[in-house]
């Protein structure tokens, strides 16, 4: 379809301190936005081609072109989308008495915010990140939005919808056409991830945003029912599109931070006691046994997976997955700085398989 005239921007007003594009739309998380002009950024999202821009003092937005069926409230769905009700700074204050080095991100990685992703999206995307770099995910899920998802034509070129689940499950053949589109082994992962879910649901988009309404392990191990979803991109789906704030993504990178920032800390005479403070006596020594269980450890296991997520939601409480993003875009930053020829940095999961009877140590069960 093709887009009429682009309309004047509307601005969100929302300051860069709680909101930067850039390094919220690159840091793994969103992979089919596009830098379309200078501080510009362009994704086809609810049926419009939405066009954003950073601008000094805010953010603003506009549709360059939209389909019939488009979602007729944008900017509301962009303030759900980037969950600006929720105050970066203010949850930055509260790491900071566990951690002062959030202060020091907070300056140098402002307004890195999680996203609320649609949830569809979201699950697809994260099957094609395993083992897998950015720039080849973002590639992969291109392909897939040109073969299936609908097309809006602007003065930008031309932007792709994420396509339906039942669309999808329209090919009689998912497997050799993904396989054909360059998806690999990962083919058959989306053919029986959404055979499964198009056959034992009436409407299964409506079954996996239900999820949010459901606590963390009950989401958890839905998705986990799903080919090609592993621990890892089962919490990074209840993260990102699923309302769990507290799902903190354990892959090898984030596993080693916990050892390198936390561990130490957490079991030092001095030191633990001031991280710990603001935790009951009882949650302090659980803090403790979950750092003496990951420094006994020399690689991520099924059951460090578990204690390095749950170290994470003792020192950072009900928006501990939040923070895991934040510290995973500052330990990013620092390393591109250091070695600024490599390619861009792999997510690797650490590939432990943990069962949903196996999660034992959540500090509460999210029902959001």
């Amino acid at each position: 379809m093709t887009g009429s005239a682009a309309p004047p921007w509307v601005d969100l007003d929302v300051p860069p301190a709680e909101l930067r594009l850039d390094p919220t739309l690159t840091c793994g998380q969103a992979f089919r936005w596009k830098a379309t002009g200078e501080h510009e950024w362009t994704c086809a999202l609810w049926g419009h081609a939405i066009d954003l821009k950073q601008t000094p003092s805010s953010v603003q937005y506009r549709s360059l072109g939209r389909l019939p069926e488009a979602r007729a409230d944008v900017e509301q769905a962009l303030r759900d989308y980037f969950q600006l009700h929720i105050s970066f700074n203010a949850l930055c204050d509260a790491w900071a008495q566990t951690d002062p080095d959030f202060s020091r991100l907070r300056n140098s990685h402002t307004g890195v915010r999680t996203l609320r992703q649609p949830v569809v999206e979201t699950l697809l995307v994260f099957i094609a990140s395993s083992n897998n770099n950015i720039k080849r995910i973002s590639m992969l899920v291109d392909r897939l939005c040109q073969h299936y998802g609908q097309p809006i034509d602007t003065e930008k070129g031309r932007f792709y919808t994420f396509p339906a689940l039942s669309r999808i499950h329209e090919d009689p053949d998912i497997e050799s056409t993904l396989a054909g589109l360059g998806f690999g082994y990962r083919a058959k992962y989306y053919a029986k991830s959404v055979r499964l879910l198009c056959t034992e649901h009436t409407d299964p988009e409506a079954f996996l945003l239900g999820l949010r309404q459901e606590p963390l392990d009950v989401a958890r191990a839905e998705l986990l029912k799903l080919s090609g979803v592993g621990p890892k991109v089962a919490d990074c789906v209840c993260l990102m599109a699923l309302d769990k704030t507290d799902a903190v993504p354990v892959d090898t990178h984030i596993w080693q931070v916990a050892q390198r920032r936390y561990v130490g800390r957490v079991l030092d005479p001095k030191q633990g006691p001031e991280m710990l403070k603001l935790l009951s006596s009882e949650h302090r020594d659980q803090a403790v046994a979950l750092a003496r269980q990951l420094k006994a450890s020399k690689a991520p296991t099924a059951k460090t997976y578990e204690a390095a997520q749950q170290l994470f939601i003792h020192l950072f409480g009900d928006f501990a997955g939040w923070a895991q993003g934040l510290l995973f875009s500052g330990d990013l930053g620092n390393e591109s700085k250091k070695t600024p020829s490599k390619a861009p940095t792999k997510r690797k999961p650490a590939d432990p398989q943990p069962t949903a009877s196996d999660r034992k140590l959540r500090l509460r069960n999210s029902t959001k």
